[in-house]
């Protein structure tokens, strides 16, 4: 069964319950995997989710799954009220979230919420309702920086849980995506990020290679992991994100954020600053 299958069935069951819905990720990006990509959606609601309404979408994910087996475990959704994503993740709303490794569950619509929600914004693909950037005003660009920061805070810490290939692929290749939405503003798809980062990082081109290959080659979680060599990449790019450095041409330059939401990506104010001293991998 093909992806726009499952995403039809999405539709048809929530088509008389939700203000929109809106499919993003890889599928958008034009790097979307059928036996490796996840199929990610945000449905918007008129409220925020209860314990009630999880429930219901607990039945709807199960009928899916059955209906898709192939699918099951593959399809990310996270449900979301249109005062969360007009308040920009204040801390006041619950959001409910099912994905790959995670029960459908109820968390704080936080902060980190809006690096997803800001790639929806500008560039989701209407399911049921308007386009995005109709029902919700953009969010500031350095709010976003700064959600993205969060999760780079955080991936140091997380990518030691990571034991299989598979979980330590997609890590690198991760924050490559951060490297790469630092410089640009705006997502970058796996595959998009590699290539360029590879090239900022000669020291580091080798492992993320291997990510890549391992991702889009048939990978298979028997074989061998990196897991030294990944959480020193994790921690390196983690640690110059978080200094203020940018990509400009291939060096890391230290740059200090405009506050112009309008603004993305780095200009000539930036230029001639000292290029910041790389780190090498951990030993194999």
């Amino acid at each position: 069964m093909t992806h726009e299958a499952v995403l039809a069935g999405l539709r048809d069951r929530w088509r008389a319950d939700v203000l929109a819905l809106y499919v993003h990720g890889s599928l958008i990006a034009g790097d979307f995997a059928p036996a490796r990509s996840d199929l990610d959606v945000l449905a918007v609601l008129t409220a925020d989710p209860d314990d009630r309404l999880l429930g219901v979408l607990a039945g709807l994910h199960a009928e899916l799954d059955a209906a898709h087996p192939e699918w099951a475990g593959r399809i990310e959704v996270e449900y979301v009220s249109l005062a969360a994503l007009t308040d920009a993740a204040e801390g006041r709303h619950l959001i409910a979230r099912v994905s790959p490794g995670e029960q459908l569950h109820l968390l704080p619509a936080t902060r980190h919420r809006l690096v997803t929600w800001a790639t929806v914004h500008r560039s989701g693909r209407p399911l049921l309702g308007p386009p995005a950037e109709t029902l919700w005003p953009p969010y500031d660009a350095e709010l976003v920086r700064a959600a993205l920061l969060d999760h780079v805070r955080d991936w140091p810490d997380w990518v030691r849980g990571m034991t299989t290939p598979g979980a330590q692929s997609y890590s690198v290749l991760t924050m490559c995506r951060a490297v790469q939405r630092v410089r640009f503003g705006h997502q970058l798809s796996k595959r998009q990020a590699a290539a360029p980062t590879a090239a900022a990082f000669p020291e580091w081109a080798g492992l993320i290679e291997w990510a890549r290959a391992w991702w889009y080659e048939g990978g298979q979680d028997t074989d061998p992991g990196r897991p030294a060599d990944v959480c020193g990449f994790v921690e390196a790019v983690s640690a110059a994100l978080l200094a203020g450095r940018q990509l400009v041409d291939s060096r890391w330059i230290t740059v200090t954020p405009s506050r112009d939401p309008a603004q993305s990506g780095v200009d000539a104010q930036h230029e001639g600053m000292t290029p910041v001293i790389s780190v090498r991998p951990a030993a194999a």
